[in-house]
């Protein structure tokens, strides 16, 4: 354990300039997307709260098609899908894994093209047979068509603070960076 630390704390040095996949990804999705974003409606904004109340197959199976666009941008710190079809196996397994996930909507945010969803997460997992519990704060940025389905939906949030904590070998080292 105490020979890894170094070898992480290279891992946390300065890196080479280059292309940054997240980043450029990002941008270039937001700036030419193509499609219009509109200012969704509260109903629209409600059905996708509602969506992730709780996330579970059912609800990913009746609901994808109305929530999300078939070519959407979807990050949510932890994989990138461009596709409906990519999300929703995604969010399946995401679900699989889970015992139970939900968000609490605290604030949302209209600005101009743009929806910012301040929200709690709370999931439950099980992990080397016990029972997890993970609540995180996070921001949703989101961009709805003319339909009201969601074409850019990106999340911002603490992985470390909301899953990374729970891992055998991982989570003590994130929590120690973190307090020192």
């Amino acid at each position: 354990m105490v020979l890894l630390v170094p070898v992480l704390l290279t891992g946390c040095s300065s890196t080479p300039l280059g292309p940054y996949g997240y980043t450029d990804q990002f941008l270039e999705r937001l700036e030419a997307d193509g499609q219009v974003a509109v200012q969704p409606d509260d109903d629209t904004l409600s059905r996708f709260i509602d969506f992730y109340n709780p996330l579970d197959h059912q609800r990913i199976a009746e609901g994808i098609d109305q929530i999300y666009a078939s070519d959407v941008y979807f990050n949510d710190t932890l994989v990138i899908v461009r596709n409906r079809e990519t999300l929703q196996k995604h969010l399946l397994a995401t679900a699989e894994r889970l015992s139970y996930m939900s968000l609490e909507p605290l604030n949302v945010v209209r600005d101009g093209q743009q929806v910012y969803l301040v929200w709690v997460m709370e999931a439950h997992f099980s992990l080397l047979g016990r029972e997890r519990l993970s609540r995180t704060i996070g921001i949703s940025q989101l961009r709805f068509n003319r339909d009201g389905q969601v074409f850019f939906h990106q999340d911002f949030w603490d992985s470390s603070q909301g899953l990374d904590q729970h891992l055998p070998v991982l989570g003590p080292m994130t929590r120690w960076l973190r307090d020192h």
